[in-house]
C-alpha cells in the first residue's frame, strides 16, 4: 500500500506524558503517563486503565481525538457486552484529561491478554490455516456480526491490524475498538468496497452489516496468506483495480486458495451488494452446505475507450470516479454531447445514452444560473454512471450517512464550510436518492431529513443555520459552544450544570448565556419542538428575547434538574434589567428588583421566569396602566375643555363688548347730532 494508507493503519508510537491521572465516572483511574503504543489505534491513544473496585482487573482506555465525532450510539449499546469475537467495552464517558486540559471522551476496553494480529499493512506474520480458520476467525467473526446486527449497528473496523489474542495460547481472536472514530473513519481502503471506498474517509458513514461481511472477507484473505496480497500498491490503483477486475480478482490474484474458501470469498467480496452473502448464507457454509459460487461481475467494456484528461476509459463506474476527481475538465465533453456519442455507440446502451441526453438538453435550455446548472447536471450524469457511487459534488464525496460526521469534523477544524452548505442548498443529495433502483425506508427518512437541513439553513437566526445543521445531523456530537469551556456536553440534561459551571469564569458581563451553538444544540435535543422559543430568542426587543431563554431554561431545569443553579440563575439575573424594565409600576418593578436576589440564591431559574413572566402580574401591570392612561387622558381631555370653555367665553365677551360698543356709538352721534341741530335752529 501507499506511504499515506500505512501511516494511516499503522500503530501510533505514543509519548508518555507525566501529569496526575483522568477518572472516568468517579470508578476507572486512566494513567496518563503508562501509555500502551500497541492497543492504541490511528486516531485514539492508549493508556493503562485500572478498576478502583477490582485492581486486579486488566483494562486499557482510548482517549478520542475532541475533534472527531464518536460513536456513542454505538457505545451504548456495546457497553457491557460479553460476546465471542467482540473486546468488551466495559464503561465510557466524557473525563476531563489532564494532558490536553479538557474532556475527552474515553472508552474503557478489557485489555487483550496476547498481541495484535497484524501491526501494520506490511508486516507479515503468522497465517492461520484453512482447518483452523473457521473455528479462529470465521465463526467468532460472524458471531460478532451477529451480536451487532441484531442491535442495530454495525462494526466498520473489522481488518486484520484490529484483530486481538484474548489468550495466551492464540486460540481466542475478537475485534478491537469500532467507537473512538467516525464509521469506517480508520479502515484501509483495501477493506472498504468499491462504493465506500470512493467516499472521503470520515465521510464513509455506518453502512450495513454488508460492508461488514465484505470486511471479513478481506479480513479472511489477509489471515490465511499471513499478509497485505497488495501491499505493492497504492490507495488510487487499488481503487481503480477493484472497478476494473473486481474486488476477489483484484486481491486474490494468484494466489492458491482452497476451494471452499473460494467460494467464501467470492460471495463475501461481491462487488453487488445486493448480491453479497450474507449472514444465512454464511451460516449455511460453516454448517458444511456448498453454495452455487458467484461469478464477479464485471463492468461492461466500451468497444473504444473515451478520451478523457489524458487518459482513456473502457466503462461507465472507471469514467465516472475520473470525472468526479476532474470536476472543472469533465463537464464540457457532456455538455458537447460526447459522452452521449460514447454511451450509444461504443458501450451500446442507448438508454443510458438517453437519460443523459435529456440531462443535458435540460441543462442548457433551463433558466437560472449556468454555472449551477452545469455542476447539477454531472452530479446526474455521475449517478447516472455510477448509481451505487457515493454523493459526489465538487471533489467531495460521502455517503448520506456519513455527510454528518464530514460536517462536524470541518466545523471542528474551522475548515471552509460552504461547499457543504452549497450541496444542502442545491439539494444534491435528493438527486442520489433519485438515482436509487430500490426503495430503501432509511432512505426516504434521510431524504426528508436533508430537506429539514435546507430550511434551517434559509434561517439565519440563533437556533438555525448551519450550527443547527451539524447537531441534528450528529445526535452525539457534544456541545461545540466556547461558553461551556472545555465541558463534554452531549445531552440536553448537562447543558444547565455546564452553564452555571461556566457562569463563574464568564469574563463579558453583557453576555447571555447563549450562543448559535447552544440554541442550534437545544432546537436539536429537545424532545418538543421548541422552534417558536428559538424564533423569540431573536426578538430583536431584549426583554422578549431573554423572556424566551429563559422560558426554555426555565422548562429544562424542571424536567431534568438540577434544582439548584446558583451560577446560572445569577447570569440570568444580571441580564433582567429590560425585563424588569419593561413592568410600567414603579412599585412593581421596585417588588421585583427586591424579590429577584433571593430567588437567585436559591438557584431556581424556574422561579426567575415564573416571577419575570407572571401573567397575572402583567396583565394587572398592563391593566393599570392603561386604566391610568385613560385617567390621564380623561384629565387631558378635562382641562382641553376648561380651557376651550375660557376662550369661548372669551370670544362672547369680546362680541357683546363690541356690539355695545356699537350701539353706544350710534346713540352718542344720534344725541351728537340731535343737539347740533337744535342749536342751529335756536
Amino acid at each position: 500500500m501507499a506511504e499515506a494508507a500505512e501511516a494511516n493503519e499503522g500503530v501510533q508510537e505514543s509519548v508518555a506524558v507525566a501529569g496526575p491521572p483522568g477518572v472516568l465516572r468517579e470508578r476507572y483511574t486512566i494513567r496518563s503517563n503508562q501509555p500502551i503504543p500497541e492497543l492504541s489505534t490511528p486516531n485514539a491513544e492508549a493508556f493503562v486503565a485500572e478498576d478502583k473496585r477490582d485492581s486486579n482487573r486488566q483494562l486499557y482506555a482510548l482517549i478520542c481525538r475532541p475533534e472527531l465525532p464518536p460513536r456513542v450510539n454505538v457505545m451504548r449499546a456495546l457497553k457491557g457486552l460479553q460476546a465471542p469475537g467482540l473486546v468488551q467495552l466495559v464503561e465510557w464517558g466524557a473525563m476531563n484529561w489532564p494532558p490536553l486540559g479538557r474532556q475527552c471522551m474515553t472508552v474503557v476496553y478489557e485489555r487483550p491478554i496476547g498481541k495484535r494480529m497484524m501491526t501494520s499493512l506490511r508486516q507479515e506474520f503468522r497465517r492461520i490455516d484453512e482447518y483452523d480458520i473457521g473455528r479462529k476467525v470465521i465463526e467468532p467473526l460472524m458471531a460478532a456480526i451477529k451480536e451487532l446486527t441484531n442491535r442495530g449497528i454495525t462494526h466498520r473496523a473489522i481488518r486484520a491490524t484490529n484483530l486481538f489474542y484474548m489468550d495466551d495460547a492464540g486460540e481466542r481472536l475478537a475485534l478491537g475498538d469500532c467507537v473512538s472514530t467516525p464509521p469506517a473513519f480508520d479502515q484501509p481502503l483495501v477493506f472498504e468496497s468499491v462504493e465506500a471506498g470512493m467516499a472521503n474517509p470520515v465521510a464513509r458513514g455506518s453502512g450495513t452489516y454488508s460492508d461488514d461481511l465484505y470486511a471479513l472477507g478481506v479480513t479472511i484473505i489477509f489471515v490465511y496468506l499471513g499478509r497485505n496480497p497488495v501491499a505493492h500498491m497504492d490507495e488510487d490503483t487499488l481503487l481503480k483495480m477493484k472497478i476494473q477486475q473486481g474486488s476477489y480478482a483484484t486481491l486474490v490474484g494468484d494466489e492458491r486458495l482452497p476451494l471452499a474458501l473460494v467460494e467464501l470469498l467470492r460471495g463475501l467480496l461481491c462487488d453487488d451488494p445486493y448480491q453479497r452473502w450474507n449472514i444465512e448464507a454464511l451460516d449455511l457454509w460453516l454448517s458444511g452446505r456448498r453454495l452455487s459460487p458467484l461469478q464477479q461481475r464485471v463492468e461492461k467494456r466500451a468497444a473504444r475507450g473515451f478520451p478523457f484528461n489524458g487518459k482513456e476509459y473502457f466503462n461507465c463506474r472507471e469514467l465516472s470516479q475520473a470525472m468526479a476527481k476532474n470536476w472543472e475538465a469533465a463537464i464540457p465533453p457532456i455538455l458537447e454531447g460526447k459522452l452521449e456519442l460514447w454511451l450509444r455507440r461504443a458501450v451500446e446502451d442507448k438508454d443510458r445514452a438517453q437519460v443523459v441526453s435529456d440531462v443535458v438538453r435540460m441543462a442548457l435550455t433551463g433558466s437560472g444560473d449556468k454555472r449551477s446548472a452545469s455542476d447539477l447536471m454531472l452530479c446526474k450524469v455521475l449517478n447516472i454512471l455510477d448509481p451505487t457511487a457515493p454523493i459526489r459534488y465538487k471533489g467531495f464525496n460521502a455517503m448520506p450517512d456519513g455527510f454528518g460526521s464530514a460536517l462536524a469534523a470541518v466545523m471542528a477544524q474551522k475548515g471552509d464550510t460552504r461547499l457543504l452548505v452549497e450541496i444542502i442548498l442545491r439539494e444534491v443529495p435528493r438527486l442520489w436518492f433519485e438515482a436509487r433502483h430500490s426503495y430503501l425506508p432509511d432512505n426516504s427518512l434521510m431524504e426528508g431529513n436533508f430537506r429539514e437541513l435546507k430550511n434551517y439553513l434559509s434561517q439565519t437566526g440563533m437556533g438555525f443555520g448551519l450550527e443547527r445543521c451539524l447537531y441534528e445531523l450528529n445526535d452525539a456530537l457534544p456541545c461545540q459552544s466556547p461558553l461551556l469551556g472545555e465541558d463534554y456536553v452531549v445531552d440536553l440534561k448537562e447543558l444547565l450544570p455546564a452553564l452555571n459551571a461556566a457562569a463563574a469564569k464568564r469574563s463579558d458581563s453583557k453576555q447571555p448565556p447563549v450562543d448559535r451553538h447552544i440554541a442550534a444544540f437545544m432546537g436539536a435535543r429537545a424532545r418538543s419542538d421548541i422552534d417558536r422559543n428559538l424564533t423569540g430568542l431573536n426578538d430583536p426587543e431584549p426583554s422578549k428575547s431573554l423572556v424566551a431563554l429563559l422560558n426554555m431554561y426555565a422548562v429544562f431545569q424542571y424536567r431534568l434538574g438540577p434544582e439548584s443553579l446558583p451560577g446560572l440563575a445569577a447570569w440570568c439575573g444580571a441580564l433582567a434589567g429590560p425585563v424588569v424594565g419593561a413592568f410600567h409600576s414603579r412599585d412593581r418593578r421596585k417588588e421585583l428588583e427586591k424579590e429577584l436576589p433571593k430567588i437567585i440564591r436559591r438557584g431556581s431559574v424556574v422561579e426567575i421566569y415564573n416571577l419575570l413572566e407572571n401573567q397575572e402580574a402583567r396583565e394587572k401591570d398592563h391593566n393599570e396602566f392603561a386604566w391610568a392612561q385613560a385617567q390621564y387622558q380623561a384629565a387631558e381631555d378635562e382641562i382641553k375643555r376648561v380651557q376651550t370653555d375660557i376662550d369661548e367665553r372669551h370670544d362672547e365677551g369680546d362680541r357683546a363688548g363690541r356690539q355695545a360698543a356699537a350701539v353706544i356709538g350710534i346713540l352718542i352721534a344720534m344725541i351728537t347730532t340731535t343737539i347740533v341741530v337744535i342749536l342751529r335752529v335756536w
